[in-house]
């Protein structure tokens, strides 16, 4: 334990070392080169250099190359740390460039140089009116302007965060410095100068604008003179699985899914977090209060929620935690019932997250009837054909699973993507739509035969740039699509009768803040209801005149979950504080707000009968994460509060189809509690292997956009 301390404590100290290094050797090189080039161009007017000017020169350069050596020290030390993400960044390429410059200088400057002006202290380096002898004086005020501006640069450099040109166009505006600082030379200096030594000079600058010129239009015919970098996600730029952007961590900004950089090290606390959502300022910086809180360098405790490095790049890059994709899927089936014994509608399937299994259970007996088997890596969503015979299952890594629910007997696995999310099945039952972080796009397949039919990419125009975005939510409203783009902050749908054309596009949803994310249809799919996570809205879309109607303010990072709603009232949690907010559908203002002891993920209620009253909801996160809530929608306030397992975090209510019993998984206690939806009493505790979700097949074919 002390070693893999001590390791960690290293890491980031070296990377704090490296950068004072960097700071003191800019710091002194620069201080010596200007000293050194001013004593120098001051002795030019007297034509000769004394004793002292050439001691204070010597000495000069001599700290100018202490600070070049420990400008190579820090660069190839940050480098070795992070050698992926500086090999893309413009600043440190053209830094490391005009070290490299100002190398070449100072070997020049003391191997030719220096020797000449010691040979000659006293003597008239230049000659008024007369032909000079000493022609490496035009050499030695070009060596001197190389050294004023290459340090001048690697000064502003320095201060910048980032530059917003491409190596190229940097370079070129660099050696068009040179040269304008040369033509200044030839002007200051040109009086002190013989004719041969003035053409000299002319004909130097001259090369350097000629060199110039030839970079710029380098720069325009190949990499474009603008940065790359400054392009949000213009072009993928391939970065390694651990590197991550500060867009990148600004992604993962509530206590579902919280994301902290701390020095140069991104963290993933979302399990802390949840403890105590209120403490953690996700998606951020937290470098200066964590040290505030724990003195310098990063504890133990800390780092065992590293999950990689920060880089420089501009944009989303890396939005995912590292997981290796399967090569292969090969779920098994596994019954504990006869098969064809239990009603389809009444089944109940339940994710058994980190065991990479589903579990059924007839939701009349409250029986187990058959698991599957090595599903894949933590499977997300899925849906339920119409006729009620087959189940669709995405997993995080790309695999979709067709299972037949007569049976459980597997149909067919194909793999849709690389890190995948969303699922839609359309209401005939025809096309299965996928929806994907990496890469970002929908696959639309045949739903009977599993052969993929369209594949749109979610690339739009954002800000005046090209962005490629991830796929959030994705509902089917009838024979149509629709899929929330999480970082475009649009919302696109997709006619399935009309060859899968993208017919509608809706943008600048949330004022634009990133992040779209889940989202539902609302009882006879009426409304879709999308979170926008970042502006702390949902916006809403009449899916009949397909017209926005709404963006309503909620509680912070709102989440939709599945979808909730009675009467003309739908509910929707927020992933940031303790608030369900009620919203009236008919004039889509805010009915109530209603407090509950922290973060919610999921809210259902029981459409089937109108009569039923009762909206259930979960905590998910914070101290109260082990209670869930029972609202009485005709009056908006908790009438019950329970706890399916004392001090263990659960979620995800769902009714059966009948809509007598709710179902609650409790992942760390490993165990479904299954609650009279009326007496609001414990029927049956089923031991299973970390439930995370929770679904009755009746239900969720009956329910549109689910």
């Amino acid at each position: 334990m002390f070693f893999r301390y001590t390791v960690y404590m290293d890491a980031s100290q070296l990377h704090t070392l490296f950068l004072i290094i960097h700071l003191l050797g800019v710091t002194i090189g620069a201080g010596g080169a200007f000293f050194s080039d001013g004593v120098f161009f001051t002795s030019i007017k007297d034509r000769k250099i004394s004793k002292d000017e050439f001691g204070i020169i010597k000495y000069s350069s001599q700290m100018t190359w202490v600070g070049l050596i420990l400008l190579l020290v820090s660069g190839a030390g940050l480098f070795g740390m992070n050698a992926e993400s500086l090999s893309n960044s413009v600043k440190f390429l053209v830094k490391m460039s005009i070290v490299g410059v100002l190398l070449l200088n100072g070997v020049i400057f003391h191997i030719v140089h220096l020797p000449f002006i010691g040979k000659h202290i006293g003597e008239f380096l230049v000659k008024k009116n007369k032909p000079s002898s000493f022609k490496d004086t035009p050499f030695l005020l070009f060596s001197g302007v190389i050294s004023v501006t290459s340090w001048i640069f690697a000064l502003v450099l320095g201060v910048l965060g980032s530059i917003p040109f491409s190596y190229l166009g940097a370079m070129s505006i660099y050696i068009g410095i040179i040269a304008l600082g040369t033509l200044f030379c030839y002007l200051i200096f040109s009086k002190f100068l013989d004719h041969d030594n003035k053409k000299t000079l002319a004909k130097i600058g001259l090369i350097n604008i000629i060199t110039a010129l030839i970079f710029f239009g380098s720069s325009l015919l190949t990499t474009g003179f603008m940065s790359k970098d400054s392009i949000v996600d213009e072009a993928k730029i391939e970065v390694p699985a651990d590197s991550y952007s500060r867009d990148d961590v600004a992604l993962h900004n509530n206590s579902e899914d919280c994301w902290l950089i701390v020095d140069e090290f991104v963290f993933n606390v979302t399990t802390a977090s949840k403890l105590h959502p209120a403490l953690f300022n996700c998606g951020s910086d937290a470098s200066e209060n964590y040290h505030k809180n724990h003195g310098t360098g990063i504890r133990d405790k800390m780092m065992a929620f590293k999950i990689g490095t920060l880089n420089n790049l501009k944009g989303v890059h890396n939005s995912d935690i590292p997981f290796t994709k399967a090569e292969s899927l090969n779920p098994k089936p596994e019954l504990y019932a006869v098969a064809g014994s239990w009603d389809n509608k009444n089944l109940i399937v339940v994710v058994e997250k980190d065991a990479e299994k589903l579990l059924f259970i007839d939701g009349t007996t409250h029986e187990s009837i058959g698991r599957i088997h090595d599903i894949g890596f933590q499977p997300h969503t899925s849906v339920f054909s119409p006729d009620e015979k087959y189940m669709y299952i995405i997993s995080r890594d790309g695999w979709l699973t067709k299972i037949n629910l007569n049976n459980l007997d597997i149909e067919k696995t194909i793999s849709v993507g690389e890190n995948s999310r969303g699922t839609a099945l359309t209401e005939d039952g025809k096309y299965i739509a996928i929806g994907n972080y990496e890469p970002g796009n929908v696959v639309i397949l045949d739903a009977y035969s599993m052969e993929i039919l369209k594949v749109i990419p979610l690339i739009g125009e954002k800000d005046g740039k090209s962005v490629s975005s991830r796929a959030g939510a994705l509902v089917e409203s009838g024979q149509k699509i629709i899929v929330a783009l999480k970082d475009l902050t649009s919302v696109w749908i997709i006619d399935t009768d009309q060859d899968f054309k993208v017919t509608n596009k809706f943008g600048g949803i949330g004022n634009n803040i990133p992040a779209l994310h889940d989202g539902y249809v609302t009882p006879k799919g009426k409304h879709f209801i999308v979170s926008s996570q970042g502006s702390k809205t949902v916006w809403v879309l009449d899916t009949e005149t397909m017209k926005p109607i709404a963006e309503i303010e909620t509680g912070e990072t709102p989440h939709t979950g599945p979808g909730a709603t009675w009467g003309d009232t739908t509910y929707i949690p927020a992933l940031g504080e303790g608030l369900i907010t009620a919203i009236d559908m008919n004039t889509w203002k805010v009915k109530a707000k209603i407090k509950t002891g922290g973060p919610g993920l999921f809210i259902r209620s029981y459409l089937k009968d109108p009569s039923y009253p009762y909206v259930w909801a979960d905590t998910a996160f914070g101290d109260h994460n082990d209670e869930i809530y029972v609202i009485d929608a005709r009056v908006n306030k908790i009438i019950k509060t329970l706890k399916p397992v004392e001090g263990e975090g659960s979620w995800h209510p769902e009714f059966t189809y009948d809509g007598k019993f709710v179902y609650i998984v409790s992942q760390t206690a490993n165990e479904i509690t299954v609650y009279d939806s009326y007496t609001f009493e414990v029927v049956k505790r089923i031991t299973a292997n970390t439930p995370s979700a929770v679904s009755n097949v009746g239900l969720r074919i009956e329910e549109l956009g689910l």
